[in-house]
């Protein structure tokens, strides 16, 4: 029988997970190394002189390899991918150049404010929705951009924009507060592979004849886009549920609840869940940042049991995303409910409590 946490607190749900914390350095190695390979071998393929089949085929394998790198340097950033310090910066850093992320500006933005604040809106500011007000207050031209970030082919454009281009990428004194001279620095890392890489592009095309801009545009820019696109797409799922709740006012915000009943558990089919690294067993994640990827999946499980029907789980569908976008556009923060574009209230979870999105295997979920 399965002892569940009556009155959790966030030190007894933390302490639930520990045995699940213990890195593993020589699989993590491993992986990482694999993940390089693929994605230098990928990127060879597709500026060798392939047909443009095969290069855009090697630039769907090429995205899924910055995102996997990604999330081992996401863990890495947290500390859990190896058991030093110093280590763990090394392979973040490594690991964050093929997305083009600096290491340091994702450490304020992810680690700092959205896991230290979560849905708290002022310091987590991805994917914070607007009030009815903010979004009626914006210029004609800016809410068709908003409404392009709330449909389901948007979070990825989202991400690039909002995120990337304005928050990570060489960002601006006043664009994120403290300011770090090791920003820039950061920056300039990915900003010298971006640099080397259209370059040994531009090169491999006069050596092979082809077209230079047609190869930078499927060996450089292909891969960008459909890398932002997944990660907006996965990103975007973690807290935009009909069943989470935002806040603006910290008082009544809650961080126990920010971490175990505002992140969904996205049920993503088994092999997609696998290629990128146990990402949406978000719920563990967030209790205890400290997991390395690799344990998540069992962490998730355990969460789960203990703690009944608190826990948000949606299996994956494209009916189920789409129909969570449609749901999921603006948000009431006073009554705590989301609303559509024009303002209506829309209603309880899409999940006829049994299809598309389900309760945890011990219970029923909770709407907020």
């Amino acid at each position: 029988m399965v002892e569940t946490l009556a009155a959790p607190t966030r030190q007894t749900v933390r302490d639930l997970l520990l045995p699940f914390r213990t890195p593993r350095p020589a699989m993590a190695l491993a992986v990482l190394t694999l993940d390089l390979a693929v994605y230098a071998a990928s990127w060879l393929g597709m500026v060798s002189g392939a047909g443009l089949g095969w290069q855009l085929a090697l630039g769907v394998v090429n995205a899924v390899a910055i995102a996997r790198l990604f999330v081992l340097g996401h863990d890495a950033c947290h500390g859990s991918l190896f058991r030093r310090g110093w280590a763990n910066q090394i392979a973040g850093r490594a690991a964050f150049l093929p997305s083009l992320t600096p290491y340091s500006t994702w450490e304020l933005g992810h680690n700092t404010l959205h896991h230290g604040f979560t849905n708290l809106r002022g310091k987590d500011y991805v994917y914070a929705p607007l009030t009815k007000a903010a979004y009626v207050a914006l210029p004609r031209w800016r809410q068709q951009v908003e409404r392009i970030y709330r449909h389901p082919l948007g979070p990825g454009l989202c991400y690039a924009v909002e995120v990337w281009w304005k928050r990570l990428w060489f960002p601006q004194p006043g664009a994120v507060e403290p300011y770090h001279r090791r920003f820039f620095f950061d920056s300039l890392g990915t900003a010298g592979l971006l640099a080397a890489q259209c370059a040994a592009t531009l090169a491999a095309a006069e050596w092979t004849g082809q077209n230079p801009l047609l190869l930078t545009l499927t060996a450089v820019v292909v891969p960008q886009v459909l890398w932002n696109a997944i990660m907006g797409l996965v990103t975007f799922q973690h807290h935009t549920h009909p069943d989470v709740a935002w806040f603006d006012d910290r008082k009544q915000w809650d961080p126990l609840a920010a971490q175990v009943e505002n992140t969904v558990h996205v049920e993503f089919p088994w092999l997609a869940g696998k290629l990128l690294g146990n990402i949406m067993e978000h719920t563990a994640h967030h209790v205890d940042v400290k997991i390395p990827l690799f344990r998540l999946e069992e962490a998730q499980k355990e969460l789960e049991r203990h703690l009944p029907g608190q826990v948000p789980v949606q299996r994956w569908s494209w009916r189920s995303y789409a129909e969570n976008c449609r749901r999921c556009q603006l948000y009431d923060y006073e009554k705590r409910r989301w609303l559509d574009f024009d303002g209506n209230y829309t209603g309880d979870a899409f999940n006829g409590r049994g299809k598309e999105c389900r309760p945890s295997e011990a219970g029923t979920n909770r709407a907020t």
